[in-house]
């Protein structure tokens, strides 16, 4: 939103259809301070909501988070995709990247820092967000050290739903509870499809 406001743009934000609540409050904020007309959002599934309003033409910039085959739909669904520009992140497989000389050490504050920072970065919001990282390269020949290193930090993760312990002033949750049974059943076909092919899964079912 900011980069489009920045260029002198107005912005229509389709807010998602899981999580959207807190997007309300951002446009309640942009919408003070902004003239009318601005900002604004339009809410509802994504295949009733974007492709009418791309199919306007009126639309001069497209910044799309989500599958490629949604994108490549969304743009030939522009009355002239030519002059569409797109801004889009697709399916990202966000890694991250022990190397050897971190990997390594041994009780070291540096390993430990990006141990916790890599766990940080994959379930972090539960891994729903785009930047999640996916994938973890480790050399081989720390492989095992650093999956105990790994589990360790995330067994101490703490799980919950978002709003306990912070009525006293303590810590939130971590670990909370996905959006809806449609994201379960998801995740339980990942873990199914992942263990198909191979897959350990260490540290608890």
């Amino acid at each position: 939103i900011i980069p489009a406001l920045l260029t002198g743009n107005c912005v229509v934000l389709k807010i998602p259809a899981v999580g959207g609540l807190v997007h309300l409050l951002t446009i309640s904020a942009f919408q003070s301070v902004l003239p009318p007309g601005v900002v604004t959002f339009v809410s509802g599934g994504g295949r009733a909501t974007c492709p009418p309003a791309m199919e306007t033409g009126l639309v001069d910039g497209l910044a799309f988070i989500g599958s490629s085959s949604a994108a490549d739909s969304l743009i030939r669904s522009h009355k002239e995709p030519h002059r569409l520009k797109v801004f889009s992140q697709l399916e990202a497989k966000n890694m991250a990247v022990f190397l050897p000389d971190v990997a390594a050490e041994d009780g070291g504050g540096t390993l430990d820092s990006a141990v916790s920072s890599a766990v940080g970065g994959a379930l972090s919001y539960n891994g729903q967000r785009c930047t999640a990282l996916k994938l973890f390269f480790v050399p081989h020949s720390s492989s095992s050290a650093l999956k105990e290193r790994v589990m360790k930090e995330v067994q101490e993760l703490r799980v919950g739903m978002p709003w306990e312990n912070m009525e006293d002033g303590g810590p939130p949750s971590q670990i909370t509870p996905l959006p809806n049974r449609k994201r379960v059943e998801y995740m339980q076909e990942l873990i199914d499809d992942a263990r198909s092919k191979g897959a350990e899964i260490v540290g608890g079912e």
